[in-house]
C-alpha cells in the first residue's frame, strides 16, 4: 500500500485535532454560500503579499519633491513625496501597476465578502446562541476592513484623498469636547501634513493587519468551538451529529480551488480594469479642493448621509449639535450599533435562549426579515445618496430635487421594504403551517 504524502499526513493530523474527527468535532461547511468567509481570507492573503511589496517603495511624506521618471504627465513636476512614490511604483517599477491593481482589487473583494457574509449571518440567524460573541467579532472584522479602505485611500495622497481627509477632519472637529484635541492629535494643525500620512501608513501596514489577524484567529477559534450553522437536514440531528466534509482531501481541495480561481479572476481584472490608477486623479494640493470626487465605495453611506440629511445647528445642554455630527458620526454609528446589537434584541423579543445549530430561511422569522431588510435599505439609500451630483448631471435635474427625493426615499423605502419582508415571511409561515383538523360534528 502506498504511504500517504506528508501533506496528507499533516491534514489527517489536523483533522483529528481541529477537524470533523476532533473532540468536539468541527464542521467544515459544505454549502457554497459559506465560501464567502473563505473568499475574504483569500483576499486578505493577496492583500498581505502585495501590500508587503508595495510598502517597500512607498514613502509616507507630504514634502514636495521633483519627480523624474517614465510618467510623461508628471515628469519634472513638484509632487508630494507620497504621491510621487505611488507614481514611481506604477510607472517606473516593472510590474508595479499590476501589483497595485491586484492589491486594490483584492481589497474590494475582501470588503464585498465581509459585507455579504455578515448579511448572510443576519438573514439566516447564524448569530444565535452559542454564536453571539462570534457575531460581534464579525462586526469587528468589517470595521477593520473599512479602516483598511479609508487608510488605503489616504496613502496615495491624491485629490480624492484630500476630499476624504477634509470630510474626516470636519467629522472629528464636530465631536463635542474631544473634537478639537483629537483633530490636533490625528491630523495636525494644517493640511497637508506628514502626521496624517505616517498615521495612515502605521494603521494600514501594521496596526490594522495585526487587528485583523487577531480577530480572524478568534473568529476561527469560535467557529471551531461552536461549529458553524448548518442547513436543516431531516436525516441528521445537528445537535448531536456534525455533518460536513473532512479536512483532507475535501476541505483542502475546495479551499485550494477557490484560492486559484479567485487569484485568476483578480489577475484578469487587474489586466483589464484600471483599479485605482492614480495618475489621472492628481496629487493632493492644499489650495485645491472639489466636490466632484467621492471616497471609496465602502464609505459611500457616510458621504451620502452628509449630502442628503437636512442642515442641523442647535445647542443642547451646552453641546453644539451640527448636521456634520449627526450625518457623519451619529447615523453611521447607529447603523453599526444596530447590526451589532440585533442578536441581543431578537433574543430578548423571542425569548429564544436555546442552542441553535441550524440556519433559518431568511423569511422564517418575520421580525428578523423586516429588520434586516430595513437596515439594508437604509444603507443602500445613503450609499446611493453619495452620488446626488452625478445623478443630477445625468438626469438634467436640479440637485436640490435629487436631494429631496433621497430624503423622501430615506423615510419611505426602508419602511416599505421592511413591511414587504414581514408580509412575505408571514405568508411563508402560513403556507408552511398545516391546516388544523376539522372539529368532529356533534349530533343535533
Amino acid at each position: 500500500m502506498r504511504a500517504p504524502s506528508p501533506l496528507a499526513r499533516l491534514a489527517e493530523n489536523l483533522d483529528r485535532r481541529i477537524g470533523r474527527r476532533a473532540d468536539p468535532p468541527s464542521l467544515w461547511p459544505t454549502g457554497w454560500a459559506s465560501l464567502l468567509s473563505h473568499a475574504a481570507i483569500v483576499a486578505f492573503i493577496l492583500l498581505t503579499v502585495t501590500g508587503l511589496a508595495l510598502a517597500i517603495a512607498y514613502r509616507p511624506s507630504a514634502a514636495m519633491v521633483t519627480y523624474e521618471g517614465a510618467s510623461e504627465l508628471y515628469d519634472g513636476e513638484q509632487l508630494p513625496h507620497a504621491f510621487a512614490s505611488v507614481i514611481r511604483i506604477s510607472e517606473d517599477l516593472p510590474g508595479g501597476a499590476l501589483l497595485r491593481r491586484v492589491h486594490v482589487a483584492s481589497s474590494h473583494l475582501m470588503l464585498i465578502a465581509l459585507v455579504a457574509h455578515l448579511l448572510r449571518v443576519l438573514a439566516t440567524g447564524a448569530f444565535r446562541h452559542p454564536r453571539l460573541r462570534n457575531h460581534l467579532v464579525g462586526v469587528g472584522l468589517l470595521l477593520v476592513g473599512l479602516g483598511f479602505a479609508y487608510t488605503g485611500e489616504l496613502m496615495p495622497f491624491t485629490l480624492v484623498a484630500s476630499s476624504s481627509l477634509r470630510i474626516a477632519a470636519a467629522i472629528i472637529g464636530s465631536l463635542p469636547i474631544v473634537g478639537e484635541p483629537l483633530g490636533q492629535l490625528v491630523i495636525g494643525s494644517e493640511l497637508p501634513s506628514d502626521r496624517i500620512l505616517i498615521g495612515a501608513w502605521a494603521l494600514h501596514v501594521v496596526l490594522l493587519p495585526v487587528a485583523f489577524v487577531g480577530l480572524l484567529g478568534l473568529h476561527l477559534h469560535l467557529v471551531r468551538r461552536h461549529t458553524p450553522g448548518a442547513d436543516r437536514r431531516p436525516d441528521i440531528d445537528v445537535a448531536t451529529t456534525t455533518p460536513g466534509r473532512p479536512l483532507w482531501p475535501d476541505a483542502v481541495a475546495r479551499f485550494t480551488l477557490l484560492t486559484t480561481l479567485l487569484t485568476a479572476v483578480i489577475l484578469a481584472s487587474a489586466v483589464v480594469v484600471p483599479w485605482s490608477d492614480v495618475e489621472l486623479e492628481g496629487p493632493f494640493y492644499a489650495a485645491e479642493a472639489t466636490n466632484s470626487v467621492h471616497p471609496t465605495w465602502p464609505l459611500f453611506f457616510t458621504t451620502g448621509s452628509l449630502r442628503i440629511l437636512p442642515a442641523i445647528d442647535l445647542t443642547f445642554a451646552g453641546v453644539r449639535i451640527t448636521s456634520v455630527l449627526v450625518a457623519g458620526a451619529l447615523v453611521p454609528g447607529i447603523l453599526v450599533a444596530m447590526v451589532a446589537a440585533y442578536p441581543f434584541m431578537e433574543r430578548r423579543i423571542t425569548g429564544d435562549r436555546d442552542a441553535n445549530y441550524t440556519l433559518d430561511h431568511p423569511l422564517d422569522v418575520p421580525f428578523r426579515a423586516g429588520t434586516v431588510a430595513g437596515l439594508t435599505s437604509v444603507a443602500v439609500v445613503l450609499s446611493l445618496g453619495a452620488g446626488v451630483d452625478v445623478l443630477s448631471y445625468w438626469l438634467h435635474v436640479p440637485v436640490e430635487r435629487i436631494v429631496l427625493a433621497f430624503r423622501i426615499a430615506l423615510v419611505t423605502v426602508p419602511a416599505l421594504t421592511a413591511a414587504a419582508a414581514v408580509r412575505a415571511a408571514r405568508r411563508r409561515s402560513a403556507a408552511a403551517t398545516p391546516p388544523s383538523a376539522p372539529s368532529p360534528v356533534v349530533g343535533r
